[in-house]
């Protein structure tokens, strides 16, 4: 279940912007969405409209985006990249626009709105085929758009997120596989853009490691100045810390403490480990702050129960929340 939707939605309750009479704040999702500032008397609750997220990227001879061309200046962009915002002190992310009548809610209309998200597509060259030992990676769903799915009381394990970029490991027929979230790195490649996997997982000792515990894949991020966000790592010597697990034979994710003890006898770190307790929502604000090791914003979070559990809605119950820090690092408020 992947974030990076352009949806149609029914706009819930608006509220005043607190600081300035002619912006209103709706949460798209209900209590716990996502925050999107728009213009006082744009929409009206129960209107239809389309949710444009962050990480959308938005063709800029499209008439609806107009007022998101840079001002003042003689830039003449081609594409305009959707950005979380802070304006007049409150957050924001995303944009909306109205939808075509004929438009169903829950309908994805990003090809009609010659949309796309904003991440370059995953090089080809470097990779080799799939040996079907482990499947890519769950794209974890935003606990913004889900923020139901977690029932309050129940026991969660709340992660740092890192950021960097997904990675797992497993052996088999007689060797190491590394591979990014969705392709396998070819041993053998020269491209600089792969070999980076394959260099964490050497100077680790990834075969001689998961050739004793063959039938398990592991998964984790290869961090380090990963667009200046550095962590303990460079981007000649990255670091990585595991934060999944999956039983291959299987097929099946392994629950949390099972986690643990593969990782104590593997010998490898874990991301950092902020809570373990109870569900509630006052833990949201665990997403925010500064990483526990680095001298810098902290990404976010990751939320999943100690046993795992399925839901309807989205399948595999793992969320992510990204701190509205991080989101707007660099960014001044207006």
């Amino acid at each position: 279940m992947s974030e990076f939707q352009v949806r149609v939605v029914q706009i819930g309750a608006i509220e005043r912007h607190p600081n300035a009479d002619n912006l209103s704040i709706t949460r798209i999702g209900g209590e716990g969405g996502y925050p999107v500032i728009l213009r006082t008397g744009e929409f009206r609750e129960g209107d239809k409209a389309v949710y444009v997220p962050v990480t959308a990227v938005v063709p800029a001879d499209d008439p609806r985006w107009s007022f998101l061309l840079p001002k003042g200046t003689d830039a003449n962009p081609t594409w305009i990249e959707i950005e979380a915002k802070k304006l007049r002190g409150v957050f924001s992310m995303g944009i909306l626009t109205p939808a075509d009548p004929s438009w169903e809610v829950g309908r994805d209309v990003a090809s009609e709105l010659r949309i796309t998200r904003a991440e370059a597509p995953e090089p080809t060259e470097g990779n080799e085929r799939d040996p079907g030992l482990m499947p890519v990676y769950t794209d974890l769903p935003a606990l913004r758009a889900y923020p139901h799915v977690l029932a309050e009381g129940e026991e969660v394990v709340i992660t740092e997120k890192i950021h960097g970029e997904s990675a797992r490991y497993t052996y088999g027929y007689g060797r190491l596989y590394c591979g990014s979230r969705t392709c396998w790195k070819d041993p053998a490649s020269t491209v600089q853009q792969s070999q980076h996997w394959w260099e964490v997982g050497r100077r680790l000792g990834l075969e001689e490691r998961l050739r004793s515990v063959e039938g398990f894949g592991i998964y984790g991020e290869v961090y380090g100045d990963e667009r200046g966000v550095k962590y303990d790592a460079t981007s000649d010597r990255r670091g990585f810390r595991l934060f999944d697990a999956i039983d291959c034979k299987r097929r099946a994710y392994v629950d949390f403490d099972t986690f643990l003890a593969l990782a104590a006898r593997l010998e490898l770190p874990v991301v950092p480990i902020l809570y373990r307790g109870p569900w509630k929502t006052s833990l949201r604000e665990l997403a925010e702050g500064k990483s526990t090791f680095a001298d810098h914003v902290r990404e976010g979070i990751v939320i999943r129960p100690a046993k795992e559990r399925f839901d309807p809605a989205i399948g595999r119950v793992i969320l992510k929340l990204h701190g509205e820090g991080f989101l707007l690092r660099g960014k001044k408020s207006r």
